[in-house]
């Protein structure tokens, strides 16, 4: 009678429900964990964003500010940047991190000196880089003629600083 019953069992059946329940649940954990991978990154990417951003807007505020009548005040601008400095310390990746750096230390120096300008344009450079824009041929010249937008200023701040 154990016989019978043991033969009456669908193994095959019990099997095969219990292998699809088990692929689909593996299958659906692989996708759970894409999801939240991809969402992470994308987070991520956000931060990145308004941090690179803020980066950009800074020099732009400092320029043109009085043009507008909105000039920065240098304790809004240390505010701005020790916000940049704490999200850089946490989201930036090591080549950017040390560019701004470089470009803090420069900036802070009290030659007068525009040297950081070339600084700060291999930091936005990595930015662009950082950001999607991975095959990026901008140069120098290109930087320093969109932030002046004028051929005859930058020809004059060439001669000016010996570039």
């Amino acid at each position: 009678m154990t016989e019978i019953a043991f033969q009456e069992i669908p193994i095959k059946e019990i099997s095969l429900l219990f292998l699809g329940t088990l692929s689909t649940f593996l299958l659906w954990r692989v996708q759970h964990q894409k999801d939240k991978i991809k969402n992470v990154e994308s987070q991520l990417s956000d931060k990145k964003y308004e941090m690179y951003s803020e980066l950009i807007y800074i020099l732009f505020d400092l320029t043109n500010g009085e043009k507008v009548g909105k000039k920065v005040s240098q304790r809004d601008l240390l505010k701005r940047i020790l916000a940049i400095k704490r999200d850089m310390f946490i989201y930036a990746p090591d080549e950017i991190f040390r560019k701004f750096t470089k470009w803090t230390l420069e900036i802070n120096k009290t030659d007068n000196s525009v040297s950081h300008f070339k600084t700060y344009f291999e930091l936005m450079k990595l930015v662009r880089k950082d950001m999607g824009q991975k095959n990026t041929k901008l140069n120098i010249d290109d930087f320093m003629l969109f932030y002046l937008q004028s051929e005859e200023e930058y020809s004059k701040f060439k001669i000016e600083y010996d570039w």
